[in-house]
């Protein structure tokens, strides 16, 4: 038997609060209902399970962007299983560390697992930041003369089951918790033998452990090496090394884990090219752009992170003082209408600052070139949806535009894409386009776009709609049915606890809960 920890529920709900399921998708609104919840019905049903009999609760996956013309395979897990799997991978965590190459070793420079009481599950001070830092250390030293850039190919999909198992069985005795975690990864795959999720966190610990074995065999064959996820770097004293460590790097990969590194992400540079080309830009070189200016001020105070987003109002008052001198819009039109390929990191983060300075200004600029922005389209909508300045007028017109997109864009052929599209009109009525949600819903039958769309009908107060469908919810799959259970409380009168009442007996603990939330807080 496996029951969870009170305190490890608790954990697990404020951290999917604090920082999504996922870092991909929109937060299902399922956790503000159970956060509504939570002590009265959710927490004590899950802290009553044994965990090794948990039922596998249906989960979604679908193809979401990496950057223009790369895709990967994103999952979002039900809400209580995804409260689940972060309370038991929190449990274990401790080991889970433990068993990896110590963190002031210097070799693994990502999520060294610390969690916080604010819900944060890994150590702020092991970033890409430090991880860039140590690998000037080592070109300062003058010891070297060659690196290996390498970079692992579809590293969590490819992860294979049994080298994880088995490096879990390792790791901790809490056998309990390995064989909760292994079942329920043989459930997400339909008992494929590799991949973990892609997009929570509590995965990221379980990629890094299954990766520490090839760190010790790189460290017990003399290679001087570190690593930030995927990421690989390896200093050596001359090419012929640097040849030689790049194939027992693929070779250990391979042989370990099926893995194989990155063809066009591989290369061996002298150290002064890597120095200049990944460490910093040159000081003397001429800053000609907005966007060289931008990466000067962050990478002089050591800000430079392309894995993780760059908070703002996490900086010192002197680089935002800097910051806020530059003309983000500029910025923008400079590298949508001026590059190739946007630089993905950079975009990011002048849409998130554009958002907290709550300025509309480079609204219609991304709205237009929306398919340059293609790789970055939530970020677009977050930008969008969160601006506390703009009036109802443009919010419809906006509104308008967003829909235009879905015949006048490359962005619309994703689901993932028509999730963000469509998530707008979940939270409020003040996009417009309410008389066409039933047109739209019934040109897309994906579950993602249906969803979405169920939720803003709700919102639309589109009653009809919902009494013509209420006799098939149970019909209906477990994400619709969610959103159909919480948008259905815009029915007039009492009809909406009349119908709650007459399901209770074919509902689940989260699907009661909704009831319960939505007769407080309806739509």
């Amino acid at each position: 038997m496996l029951k969870l920890a009170e305190g490890s529920l608790d954990w697990a709900l404020l951290h999917i609060e604090n920082y999504g399921d996922t870092d991909i998708f929109p937060i299902p609104f399922e956790f503000q209902t159970i956060r509504n919840r939570w002590e009265q019905d959710i927490r004590p049903w899950l802290k009553s399970q044994d965990i090794l009999k948990w039922i596998p609760r249906p989960y979604r996956r679908c193809l979401t962007p990496k950057h223009r013309y790369g895709f990967r395979i994103s999952t979002q897990l039900d809400p209580l299983e995804s409260i689940v799997f972060t309370s038991l991978v929190l449990e274990i965590g401790k080991d889970i560390e433990s068993a990896r190459i110590p963190k002031e070793e210097n070799i693994a420079f990502s999520h060294r697992f610390a969690p916080n009481v604010n819900g944060k599950m890994y150590n702020l001070g092991y970033s890409w930041d430090s991880f860039q830092d140590y690998c000037r250390e080592l070109v300062k030293s003058n010891e070297y003369s060659y690196v290996v850039l390498a970079d692992i190919a579809d590293f969590y999909p490819r992860i294979y089951f049994h080298p994880l198992e088995n490096a879990l069985s390792e790791c901790t005795q809490k056998n309990n918790h390995v064989k909760a975690i292994t079942s329920m990864i043989k459930n997400w795959n339909f008992n494929v033998s590799y991949g973990i999720p892609v997009g929570a966190a509590a995965s990221r610990l379980l990629a890094e452990l299954v990766i520490d074995d090839v760190d010790r065999g790189l460290l017990s064959e003399g290679v001087k090496h570190c690593r930030y996820v995927d990421d690989y770097r390896i200093f050596c004293k001359s090419e012929r090394e640097a040849y030689e460590k790049l194939a027992l790097l693929a070779n250990t990969l391979f042989e370990n884990h099926g893995l194989t590194l990155q063809q066009h992400k591989t290369r061996i540079l002298s150290i002064s090219e890597f120095n200049n080309f990944h460490l910093q830009r040159e000081n003397s070189q001429e800053l000609n752009s907005l966007s060289e200016k931008f990466y000067q001020i962050l990478e002089d105070l050591g800000m430079e992170n392309r894995y993780e987003e760059i908070d703002y109002d996490d900086l010192e008052p002197d680089v935002k003082a800097q910051i806020d001198s530059l003309n983000l819009k500029g910025i923008l039109e400079e590298q949508v209408l001026s590059k190739e390929t946007i630089d993905i990191p950079l975009v990011r983060f002048v849409l998130k600052r554009l958002k907290q300075i709550d300025s509309e200004e480079s609204v219609d600029f991304v709205l237009k070139n929306i398919n340059q922005l293609y790789p970055v389209f939530k970020d677009v909508i977050t930008y969008i949806t969160n601006l506390q300045v703009l009036s109802i007028d443009k919010k419809h017109e906006i509104g308008n535009k967003l829909v235009q997109l879905l015949d006048d864009s490359i962005v619309s052929h994703l689901e993932y894409h028509r999730l963000w599209l469509f998530d707008t009109f979940t939270k409020d009525r003040e996009w417009d386009n309410e008389g066409k949600f039933v047109s739209i819903y019934n040109s897309y039958h994906d579950e993602f776009s249906q969803r979405k769309l169920i939720l803003a009908l709700g919102r639309a107060q589109q009653h009809s709609w919902f009494k013509s469908r209420k006799r098939t919810v149970n019909q209906m799959s477990p994400w619709l049915k969610r959103a159909f259970l919480a948008a259905a409380s815009c029915l007039p009168g009492d009809e909406a606890e009349h119908w709650y009442r007459s399901l209770q007996t074919s509902l689940d603990p989260l699907e009661l809960a909704i009831t319960k939330w939505a007769k407080v807080t309806p739509f």
